[in-house]
């Protein structure tokens, strides 16, 4: 009877040292899961870490709600960048919210006139004269490791940031316009750095650009001022030019021209 006690005595207090442990894991997973909610604004590591040497990485982004399958469980939020609308799946202890900044807050846009306005008139005969580029990009097949052409390149970075012309009345015209391109020294093309279908052997370019994005609408211009981005590019299995992943050097100023 004494042994049979002990033993009752035993698996009780296993039974209660095991309620502790799920009740622990499920309150933990709940904070997790209730951190960031959708709409929250964050900076998420693209390359997954922390480590100081990698804050160049950290890109400025809105938490989406997950899609049916995510299967959440807390550790990870789905963020879509700023800068290339990408969307990240960012780890927890990779994501940081913004300082001073709100639900669902974008960067701010100082509304402006005066000497800076566009006349409806003068932003259509601006558009008129436009040469938009061609998107995609016609290309010449290049070998993997040839030395880019910046003129194809700021095309390519052109479509890339959305250039777009529009059916004549319409609005939502967007131009960007690079004021400075500068093509760095090559590099093999890393798992651990790099996006796209690259592989090891694969030379990339980093290209930092300075570019200048504006939407043209009836009531007013929205300018993105001042972008400068490194481009990684390599050429793809096609022998063309193609964008891999993108760091933020610097955003832009954002204004809304009234007209």
């Amino acid at each position: 009877m004494k042994t049979l006690n002990l033993n009752q005595q035993g698996h009780l207090l296993l039974t209660a040292i095991a309620a502790l442990i799920l009740t622990f894991v499920g309150n933990s997973t709940g904070q997790a899961q209730g951190k960031y909610k959708p709409g929250d604004r964050v900076e998420c590591n693209t390359i997954g870490s922390s480590d100081a040497k990698y804050e160049k990485y950290y890109e400025k982004g809105t938490v989406l709600p997950f899609r049916e399958g995510d299967g959440p469980d807390g550790s990870w939020y789905r963020v879509k960048a700023d800068s290339n609308k990408v969307e990240y799946y960012c780890k927890i202890e990779h994501i940081r919210p913004i300082a001073a900044a709100g639900p669902n807050q974008p960067n701010k846009i100082e509304t402006t006139g005066g000497a800076d306005k566009l006349e409806p008139k003068e932003a259509k005969d601006a558009l008129a004269k436009r040469e938009f580029v061609e998107c995609p990009v016609k290309q010449k097949q290049v070998k993997n490791g040839s030395r880019p052409d910046a003129e194809v390149l700021k095309k390519i970075i052109r479509c890339a940031k959305r250039e777009k012309a529009v059916e004549e009345g319409d609005e939502g015209a967007v131009t960007v316009d690079i004021s400075d391109i500068q093509i760095g020294a090559s590099r093999p093309w890393s798992y651990r750095q790099d996006s796209g279908n690259g592989k090891p052997g694969t030379i990339v370019y980093p290209v930092k650009a300075t570019y200048t994005v504006k939407t043209f609408y009836r009531t007013a211009t929205e300018v993105e001022e001042g972008w400068i981005r490194i481009l990684n590019f390599y050429v793809n299995a096609f022998g063309e030019w193609q964008i891999g992943s993108e760091e933020n050097v610097k955003s832009p100023k954002v204004q809304r021209i009234q007209k």
